[in-house]
C-alpha cells in the first residue's frame, strides 16, 4: 500500500508531470509547460512524465523529460516482482524520489501486489543512519538504492538486518569490489540495468545469486529484449519502453520518437551472453589522448576500486575526467575533496594500475563534488567549477 501524496491512480488516463520539487520556480514552470503542451499536441492518455536523471543539459529549464505510460510503469513493475518473488508481504523501503523511476517502481511494484511501502528518507534526504534505524524498526524485506547509498552502509559497517531479502543496484556503475564488501557484511545486494527510457531495470541479478559471493551476472528480465547493433551499441524491445522524449531547446519546444520499429538504441556500449548483460560503457566514455584510445569509465572503475581498497569512504570524494588539451586532445585529471597526502596515495596505486598515458596529469581540489539527488556526479556542473 502506497500511502499519502505520492499515490499514482494507475487505472486512470490522466497524466502526471513529477518533477524535483526543490527546482528553481522559474524551471519548474517552463518544463511543466513542456510537458503539458506536448501531452496535448500528442493527445497522451495516461501517462506520466520524468526527467532524465543522467540529463546533461545546460539549465535545468533544458532537462530532457521522458513520458511513459501507465501500462509501461505496469508492465515493468509485474516483471520486476516475478524476478523478486515479491508478494504482500513484503516491505519495501523508499529512499529514491517518487520523481525518478526508482522510486515511483517501488511505488507501482508495491501496489500490484498490495505490499507495504516505508519511506526512510530524513527530511526529505537520504541519511544512511536513519534508513539503517528504519529497515530494523519496520522489518524491511526489500529495496532499491544507487551505489553512493552502498558505499555509505560499507563505510559505517552496517550489517543487513535478517528481514532484508534483496537489494537491487542500479543507477550508476556498481563496482565489484563495493558488490563484495556489501555481501561480507550480509547485504543481498542485486546488480541491475535498467534507465527511465525503460521505466526502471531491464536486467538484474537473480536471488540465486545471492547463495555466492562473486559479482553476478546480471540477467535479462522477462519483459525485455536486447540486441547490438552494427557500432556495438545496445537496442532495446521492451513492454515498459517509453512513448517519447520532451525539451525546451534554443529553437523551442521539442518532442520526438526516437525508436525504430520498436527498437531504442541506448549510448551504451555491450553485448548479451547467454542471457546476462556486459555493460562496456557510453560513447561519451571513449576519448583519445595523444592518439591512443581508453575507456574514462574504465578509468573511473579502477580509480574507485583502488580509493575503496584504501578507504570505503574515498570514493564518494573522488572524480575522474576527460579535459581538454592543446598537446594530447584530452587528458585525464582528477577532482579531489581528500588531503593531498591522501590524494597522492591513491594517484600512485591508479598509476601503478594503467597504461602511461591514462596516468592522472593534474589533481583539482575542492570542497565538494556536484552529485545530483541520486549521488551521480553532475559532469556539466563540475567542468565548469573547474
Amino acid at each position: 500500500m502506497v500511502s499519502g501524496k505520492n499515490e499514482l491512480d494507475l487505472a486512470s488516463s490522466k497524466n502526471e508531470i513529477l518533477l524535483n520539487p526543490r527546482w528553481p520556480k522559474e524551471d519548474h514552470e517552463k518544463l511543466w509547460s513542456l510537458a503539458t503542451h506536448v501531452q496535448d499536441e500528442r493527445h497522451l492518455q495516461g501517462h506520466v512524465w520524468i526527467a532524465t536523471s543522467g540529463s546533461t543539459a545546460d539549465s535545468v529549464a533544458g532537462t530532457k523529460l521522458v513520458a511513459l505510460s501507465k501500462q509501461a510503469l505496469v508492465n515493468s513493475a509485474k516483471s520486476v516482482n516475478t524476478h523478486l518473488q515479491s508478494t504482500s508481504q513484503d516491505v519495501w523501503t523508499e529512499v529514491l524520489p517518487h520523481f525518478h523511476v526508482g522510486g515511483l517502481g517501488i511505488e507501482v511494484r508495491a501496489s500490484l501486489v498490495n505490499a507495504r511501502v516505508v519511506p526512510a528518507l530524513k527530511e526529505q534526504r537520504w541519511d544512511v543512519h536513519h534508513f539503517y534505524e528504519v529497515l530494523n524498526s519496520e522489518k524491511c524485506t526489500l529495496s532499491a538504492l544507487v551505489p553512493t547509498q552502498v558505499y555509505d552502509l560499507v563505510t559505517h559497517s552496517y550489517k543487513a538486518p535478517s528481514s532484508m531479502r534483496a537489494i537491487v543496484v542500479g543507477g550508476g556503475v556498481f563496482e565489484a569490489e563495493l558488490y563484495k564488501k556489501a555481501r561480507a557484511l550480509g547485504w543481498p545486494v542485486l546488480p541491475s540495468y535498467g534507465m527511465t527510457e525503460t521505466a526502471s531495470q531491464i536486467a538484474t541479478a537473480s536471488l540465486l545469486s545471492l547463495a555466492q559471493s562473486e559479482y553476478p551476472p546480471i540477467g535479462l528480465l522477462s519483459h525485455a529484449q536486447v540486441q547490438k547493433n552494427a557500432e556495438g551499441f545496445l537496442q532495446v524491445q521492451a513492454s515498459s519502453l517509453f512513448t517519447c522524449y520532451a525539451q525546451n531547446t534554443s529553437e523551442g519546444r521539442k518532442s520526438w520518437d526516437p525508436k525504430v520499429n520498436g527498437w531504442f538504441t541506448t549510448e551504451d556500449q555491450g553485448e548479451l551472453i547467454d542471457g546476462a548483460l556486459y555493460i562496456q560503457g557510453r560513447s561519451k566514455d571513449y576519448v583519445k589522448i595523444g592518439g591512443e584510445g581508453t575507456n574514462v569509465a574504465r578509468l573511473r572503475s579502477v580509480m574507485e576500486n583502488v580509493a575503496l581498497q584504501m578507504n570505503a569512504s574515498w570514493p564518494s570524494q573522488l572524480a575522474v575526467l576527460d579535459m581538454p588539451s592543446d598537446r594530447l586532445g584530452s587528458e585525464i585529471h582528477l577532482v579531489s575533496q581528500l588531503s593531498e597526502a591522501d590524494t597522492e596515495k591513491v594517484v600512485q596505486l591508479f598509476s601503478e594500475k594503467v597504461l602511461p598515458f591514462e596516468k592522472v596529469r593534474k589533481i583539482h581540489y575542492v570542497k565538494e563534488i556536484p552529485r545530483s539527488d541520486l549521488g551521480k556526479v553532475l559532469w556539466g556542473d563540475l567542468r565548469k567549477q573547474l
